[in-house]
């Protein structure tokens, strides 16, 4: 039995401050591929990061995208992060395809509380992604089973190298997650669980 997205909606109305780390897996074919990809993925993310704390037309901007704003505005907010962060990566030292590619990465996270904070290299390229509210958690899924999660990063990969590349959660991995999550008491914790379980994460975990 499937919960829809009506009682998914109303588990993130109540309970839309839960902070949860989300190991994602990105498989190709090369691990030298990997090995350049992470590199480059951490120094993006470093720079990404100091742009955040320290440029004053990134905050202001980040500080607006969290209002409540109307689509068309929305938009040029978010492309106009995007432009910061593009050029930031290329001046440091990030070249001009996978910049542009990251950018777009790091707008949507942004536009969604969901934050990059590592990658490291295993069986596959595991990227962490911190997940700031619930519908943060959703959104995540949304990015992976929408395909766009996989298109950014086959574009970002594929700018280093011709590979193949695939995106998924482990379910091992997101079980442990949502046992993680902390809800405040009497709210049916096991009930609330099974349906994020089953609605986030039917469609995109192995």
């Amino acid at each position: 039995m499937y919960v829809t997205l009506h009682v998914f909606s109303a588990v993130v109305e109540c309970f839309c401050f839960e902070t949860v780390v989300v190991p994602v897996h990105v498989q190709t074919n090369s691990q030298i591929t990997e090995e350049d990809f992470i590199t480059q993925l951490k120094k993006a993310n470093a720079i990404v990061d100091h742009l955040i704390r320290t440029s004053d037309d990134v905050i202001r901007l980040r500080h607006r995208l969290r209002q409540d704003i109307n689509p068309s505005d929305k938009a040029v907010y978010q492309d106009d992060l995007r432009k910061l962060f593009k050029a930031a990566m290329h001046q440091g030292g990030i070249s001009l395809e996978l910049a542009s590619t990251l950018a777009v990465l790091h707008v949507y996270n942004t536009a969604r509380d969901i934050e990059l904070l590592m990658a490291k290299h295993g069986d596959s390229i595991v990227v962490y992604f911190l997940c700031k509210t619930l519908k943060a958690l959703y959104e995540l899924y949304q990015m992976i089973v929408s395909g766009f999660m996989r298109a950014v990063f086959a574009a970002a990969i594929q700018s280093l190298a011709r590979t193949t590349v695939d995106v998924y959660v482990r379910a091992d991995e997101f079980n442990f997650t949502l046992l993680s999550l902390s809800f405040p008491p009497d709210t049916g914790k096991s009930v609330i669980r099974q349906q994020l379980l089953t609605c986030i994460l039917y469609r995109c975990i192995r």
